[in-house]
């Protein structure tokens, strides 16, 4: 249920302006109190707290713009509509003074009839329309190359600040900035429900402030809509509109011709002789137009084009086109409302097709083969004429090309395509685990999807360490080595061509009773013990053991270089 504090759904109010608490700039806290503490004894304590009040100024992020119409890039037909952006700030366009440092004073006020309350706030910015050929957008000018100097030192010379700019003939940023009454008529707050998606954006709160442009934009023009400063822009801005609402030419200034050797006509009896001046004396003077420049805060383009609003379409709606012509030049409608048009195929010929769209005098019938994957699908032919009739295609189309331009859709299909993969990945790994362990899951793999993983899990593998592994037969792998064919002393000895197993067995270096194999050991040759008191007692023995030792000795010396 909606807060009856806030607008009705569908609903906003407007307000003509909005106060602003503290201007922005610099401020000190001053707290002084005064304690008694004894009769006659009175002490006073101070403290000062030091903060600014900061905005935008020379630039506007494009986080704080709510929305512009037109859209930004949009191609439509908007030459019978104001441009507008709307800020997510409410107080931002009051925030600052438009004349503050004025000398002699604010601007006047307006000299018309229609003179706003005293008292009325003035809008530090306007939006202004460019078409294209117009202006020129400078991007990273120094702030004291835009204004006039006087104009930047009433700003207070702030040093170091480069911003966009906007340049253009003097004579056409007067013709359509607006004035001082018409700054105050063109910037309003509004306040809408935040559940209205129509009306509000998401994370805010539902106030914002909208600032409207004064110059209708020409059909088929490129246009430019640049949010400007006017702050300490006296000398711009006029108290009252200018007599002409009319854009005013752009272009070079011609100065008459002078002859400096003209002479006027002389009278004689028959007829008035002029006397012909002397031409190479003629002085063209050629002075390139005055520009002004202007702070640009934002900016955005939109191009104005197509036949006209659907308004302006539906009352030029030709009801007599239903089956016959009444205005020659106009496209004839079948009598199933059908419009015949050139379609250009994928292999680049061009075939006549039939399309309908939904506002017919009568009534279909839906078709009930969808839904569809794509447009081809959606492709019919019409039995009775043999030709194509791609309707249905088309308005596959455009809803898919609606969808694809709601930003908001977009994420949640994206969201549901990286969940349907969790989930595949989750089932895969699921049916991995029961095939090694017995889980206790429900009935259905949409269930058990759903179902908390871990708990599950550790029980049955801890009911599987419980119930133990069993005895462990040749631990050691010893009867699984035997078996292989290297190891086998028949496979050997059938290979090698032996004499007897012994023989294998021998090869093999092993006892064949390791192997399970009942084969009489080989029979050792006798050998004397000897002790260390025989081998020292063998002289002839001990001198071979120490020439051995000398050569040893003499190769490693020669190796190390010693």
């Amino acid at each position: 249920m909606s807060n009856p504090t806030t607008p009705p759904k569908g609903q906003m109010q407007l307000f003509d302006y909005l106060t602003v608490p503290l201007d922005p700039g610099s401020y000190r806290l001053h707290v002084e109190s005064q304690v008694t503490h004894d009769p006659g004894q009175t002490a006073t304590m101070t403290n000062d707290g030091y903060f600014d009040v900061v905005g935008p100024r020379f630039s506007l992020s494009p986080s704080d713009v709510a929305g512009t119409y037109p859209p930004r890039n949009g191609h439509g037909p908007f030459s019978d509509s104001l441009a507008q952006v709307v800020l997510k700030r409410r107080a931002l366009p009051w925030e600052r003074k438009l004349d503050a440092a004025r000398p002699g004073g604010p601007l006047p006020a307006p000299s018309g009839g229609n003179q706003l309350a005293p008292g009325y706030p003035r809008p530090w910015m306007a939006l202004l329309v460019f078409e294209e050929g117009e202006y020129t957008l400078l991007p990273g000018v120094p702030l004291d190359k835009v204004m006039p100097k006087a104009n930047f030192v009433a700003l207070g010379s702030p040093a170091g600040i480069t911003c966009d700019a906007v340049e253009a003939d003097a004579s056409l940023v007067q013709s359509i900035l607006p004035s001082l009454e018409e700054l105050q008529l063109l910037a309003h707050v509004r306040w809408v429900n935040i559940e209205d998606r129509e009306l509000t954006v998401e994370g805010s709160d539902g106030w914002f402030a909208v600032v409207v442009g004064s110059r209708v934009p020409s059909s088929g023009a490129k246009c430019r809509a640049c949010l400007v400063s006017l702050e300490e822009r006296w000398d711009l801005v006029k108290s009252d509109p200018p007599a002409s609402t009319e854009p005013g030419q752009s272009g070079p200034i011609f100065v008459p011709i002078q002859f400096p050797d003209y002479q006027p006509p002389v009278q004689n009896q028959y007829r008035w002789v002029e006397q012909p001046p002397d031409y190479s004396q003629v002085q063209i003077i050629m002075a390139p137009p005055a520009k002004t420049r202007l702070v640009v805060l934002f900016s955005w383009q939109f191009t104005c084009e197509g036949p006209g609003s659907f308004r302006d379409l539906m009352k030029n709606l030709d009801i007599g086109m239903i089956g016959a012509v009444q205005d020659a030049g106009k496209p004839a409608l079948t009598d199933t409302c059908h419009l015949p048009l050139m379609l250009g195929e994928r292999s680049g010929e061009a075939e006549t097709v039939l399309y309908r769209g939904p506002l017919v005098p009568f009534e279909l019938a839906r078709d009930t083969l969808g839904p569809y994957h794509g447009a081809d699908q959606a492709r019919r032919v019409t039995p009775e004429t043999g030709v194509e009739d791609v309707s249905y295609a088309a308005a596959f189309e455009v809803g898919r090309l609606l969808a694809a331009a709601d930003a908001r859709l977009a994420q949640e299909l994206m969201r549901w395509r990286r969940g349907s993969y969790r989930q595949a990945a989750r089932a895969d790994t699921l049916l991995a685990i029961q095939a090694s362990l017995t889980l206790n899951m429900p009935a259905t793999l949409a269930e058990q999807l759903q179902v908390s993983l871990p708990p599950i899990l550790a029980t049955a593998a801890m009911g599987r360490m419980v119930q133990g592994a069993g005895p462990v037969a040749d631990r050691y792998g010893l009867k699984a080595a035997g078996q292989t064919v290297g190891m086998n002393p028949a496979a050997v000895k059938e290979a090698w061509g032996l004499a007897s197993l012994l023989e294998a067995q021998a090869i093999l270096g092993g006892d064949p009773g390791a192997l399970g194999l009942e084969i009489a050991p080989v029979p050792q040759t006798p050998r004397p013990n000897v002790t260390i008191a025989t081998v020292a007692a063998d002289a002839a023995g001990l001198g071979v053991l120490v020439k051995a030792r000398d050569r040893v000795i003499t190769s490693t010396k020669a190796k190390l270089g010693g």
